[in-house]
């Protein structure tokens, strides 16, 4: 399993981020989250339309990939 960072912009576009980057919020109005345990063969094209459709809790920024699957 391995795990995925994406960055959420403040108008909302959601990208790859830098696999360096670190998570939480960012000096701009970005975001970084990590989805944790996804399973082989899932890319981040994978997860940017599962992630559309979740909303993170405050803070949350370890998520796993099950709660944008399920």
């Amino acid at each position: 399993m391995s795990s995925i960072k994406i960055k959420v912009a403040g108008e909302g576009l959601v990208e790859k981020a830098h696999r360096l980057a670190d998570v939480g919020a960012t000096s701009g109005s970005s975001m970084i989250y990590e989805i944790t345990d996804c399973p082989d063969g899932v890319t981040v094209d994978d997860v940017i339309p599962r992630f559309k459709g979740y909303t993170p809790g405050p803070e949350e920024w370890w998520i796993p990939y099950a709660k944008l699957a399920g």
